[in-house]
């Protein structure tokens, strides 16, 4: 007995057809496959009780512990007000610990627990299928062309006008 046939899957037009106007396509497409991503995201971090924030600062942490909470809030590009926050929250769940700085009485360094790696460990694997099933669609040849196109967009964002 045959599979029934998928529809074929057809990008819709933007705006219009008027092949000049790449750029609202490509800020269409952008936009469109960071919300589908981020609700595969959210569907894959969800079963691990943890949130996109959430992650990007256990994720952050791993990669490297002890920085202030001024120094996430630059990595993850928020407010220092948006970090105090999450890390109140991530903190009662049990994932990181603050941690005096011996040498600014008034900054806290941040450091996962052992709870925070085990819950980490655990999503890291299915967040890493979901990129790897959609990013395993491109060549790593064009995995670099993209980031560095994409650094350089966002290096161009940066800019002041």
């Amino acid at each position: 007995m045959s599979q029934p046939r998928k529809p074929e899957r057809r990008s819709l037009p933007v705006l219009n057809e008027d092949h000049r106007d790449w750029e609202t396509k490509v800020v269409t497409t952008l936009f469109r496959f960071h919300s589908r991503l981020e609700r595969r995201m959210v569907e894959v971090l969800t079963v691990h009780g943890l949130t996109v924030p959430q992650f990007d600062v256990l994720a952050t942490l791993w990669h490297g512990e002890g920085i202030t909470q001024q120094e996430l809030a630059e990595r993850l590009l928020v407010t220092k007000g948006n970090v105090v926050g999450l890390i109140d929250r991530i903190s009662a769940a049990g994932w990181v610990e603050r941690r005096a700085d011996p040498e600014d009485r008034r900054a806290n360094r941040l450091y996962l627990t052992d709870a925070g790696r085990q819950v980490l460990a655990k999503a890291q694997p299915y967040l890493a299928a979901l990129t790897g099933k959609v990013f395993g669609t491109l060549a790593e040849a064009e995995l670099r062309q993209m980031h560095a196109f994409l650094t350089r967009m966002e290096d161009a964002c940066s800019r002041p006008d």
